[in-house]
């Protein structure tokens, strides 16, 4: 399980940016504690399901 800091360094995105999309639900997310976490699978599904053509 990942918190946003280090899904945002894994997907090289911004805080807000992965904040944002946890938010939007683009991306699942559940909250343990106060924290959020993000499982390994869900960053993993999102990274290959990523259709924008970025780097």
């Amino acid at each position: 399980m990942f918190s946003i800091k280090e899904a945002k360094d894994i997907l090289g995105l911004s805080y807000n940016t992965v904040y944002r999309l946890v938010n939007n639900g683009t991306i699942d997310a559940i909250k343990i504690g106060g924290s959020i976490r993000i499982s390994q699978a869900v960053l993993r599904k999102f990274i290959f399901d990523d259709k924008s053509g970025g780097n």
